[in-house]
């Protein structure tokens, strides 16, 4: 075996380097291990109205401590609607001429696409999130810092200010 590898060596310059970055290759793939399946297994970043609340909820409680430092505001969130997905799909048009008259017939269908696992499920193209419907703040504000809370929600959410309501907290 030795004789093998020192022949091989043996040649000229450019079959060296060769070898060498090969092995080196080779070492790599062993060490790291990288297949496409692992990188395809990678967890999808899905999450519910709830949490997607919940995120919202937390972004203007933000807003509330960098205007006021209310360090505990309350907010609540309401959602209008909920994520709506947007799949692709093909149009096939057939036409039809009967007694000088004209129709057309449409049939839609979408494109499926297989997992690895072989679950055939519809493309989306689109994830349209939930539409903010109200805000509501309770927090330590006086009036003018409510009232650029309520600007700041209104501009970062693209809802009317008469959609956010801000109350004091009474304190005991």
């Amino acid at each position: 075996m030795k004789e093998k590898f020192l022949k091989l060596l043996g040649g000229n310059k450019g079959s060296k380097i060769f070898f060498v970055v090969a092995i080196v290759a080779i070492a790599v793939i062993f060490v790291f291990g990288v297949t496409p399946e692992q990188e395809e297994a990678a967890p999808k970043e899905e999450f519910s109205e709830q949490e997607y609340a919940n995120m919202v909820e937390e972004n203007i409680k933000n807003t509330v401590y960098g205007i006021c430092l209310d360090t505990s505001p309350v907010v609540m969130v309401t959602l209008d609607s909920s994520i709506v997905y947007e799949y692709a799909n093909e149009t096939k048009q057939k036409g039809a001429e009967e007694q000088n008259k004209s129709s057309e017939e449409s049939e839609k269908s979408y494109i499926i696409v297989k997992d690895k696992s072989g679950a055939e499920t519809p493309l989306i193209i689109t994830k349209h999130m939930p539409k903010v419907r109200g805000v509501s703040i309770i927090c330590t504000a006086n009036e003018e810092d409510a009232e650029k809370i309520k600007n700041a929600v209104s501009a970062a959410l693209d809802i009317p200010s008469r959609k956010i309501y801000i109350g004091r907290k009474t304190t005991q």
